[in-house]
């Protein structure tokens, strides 16, 4: 399993607005602790959408695949991956 801060990167790389790192938690009181709680959770929750974006594009490629080689073969032309 990906840590946060990997996830984070990874967002990043992909073109997604994050801070470039998790808030400090040395600053007295709750504050900073729920600070670093809510920055992980966007995080994740944005990684679950991003991972099931890249699923379903993956999906929609390989259906466009097999149907342009379903659609060509009676044609005599011959799809190849």
């Amino acid at each position: 399993m990906l840590s946060t801060a990997h996830k984070a990167d990874i967002l990043r790389k992909a073109g997604y607005d994050l801070p470039s790192q998790a808030p400090q938690v040395h600053l007295q009181g709750d504050t900073a602790a729920v600070d670093a709680a809510n920055w992980s959770r966007v995080v994740d929750a944005l990684y679950v959408d991003y991972a099931s974006a890249r699923a379903a594009k993956s999906l929609r490629d390989a259906e466009e695949a097999q149907q342009s080689g379903v659609l060509l073969q009676p044609y005599g032309f011959r799809a190849y991956a």
